[in-house]
């Protein structure tokens, strides 16, 4: 559950520019199923997660679909808050600090969950719900080793995106090539091409 909450959390952070892996990955009928791991979700899985993602922040008035004017809005929201200097362009450190501020505030959410859960959580505690659970994997307590693979694998995945939507490799993206990414993610996550996203775009793949 933690890790699926740390998949939506960065999908929403990178929003603007994870719109570039996801026109990367997302083939028409959505090819080979791909495992979640160092790669990311495989392309059905991405789809699915962003488009959760877009009904809990762009759904402005909640009918379980997103239209193109509803994402524009989301967007822009999305770019103003990462641009603290509001000079119209997306920096690295920008883009990072939006991040840390993302991740802290779900860290401090989590917190707080567990407490107010506490006995429930310890009943049902399971190595993917709680890190020290978790065998070492690597590093002088296995701690470390841990860290790397779940931050510096999303930091090399965020490097890769970055340079993807940056088309004129300037270091910065700006409104121009954020809107032209995120219009791309759109148009590929809208399959059936009525305008708007809704649980009819996604792929048809069995519970279990």
């Amino acid at each position: 559950m933690y890790r699926n909450k740390l998949i939506l959390a960065a999908l929403s952070s990178t929003l603007i520019f994870g719109a570039a892996a996801g026109a990367g990955h997302a083939a028409p009928g959505d090819g080979p199923r791909q495992h979640a791991g160092m790669h990311g979700p495989g392309p059905a899985a991405f789809r699915e997660i962003t488009y959760v993602r877009m009904l809990k922040q762009f759904d402005a008035n909640k009918d379980g679909q997103v239209t193109k004017e509803e994402a524009t809005a989301g967007l822009d929201k999305v770019f103003a808050a990462i641009d603290t200097n509001k000079d119209g362009s997306l920096t690295p450190g920008e883009i990072h600090e939006y991040q840390k501020t993302q991740m802290q505030a779900m860290k401090d959410q989590r917190k707080q969950d567990a407490g107010e859960t506490k006995k429930a959580d310890t009943a049902a505690a399971t190595p993917e719900d709680n890190d020290q659970a978790r065998p070492p994997r690597g590093g002088h307590d296995g701690h470390d080793g841990h860290h790397w693979m779940r931050h510096g694998g999303n930091f090399m995945r965020a490097s890769m995106m970055m340079h993807r939507v940056d088309t004129d490799q300037n270091g910065q993206i700006s409104k121009q090539e954020a809107v032209a990414a995120f219009d791309k993610l759109f148009a590929r996550m809208d399959r059936n091409k009525d305008g708007v996203i809704s649980i009819d775009d996604m792929p048809d793949r069995p519970l279990l």
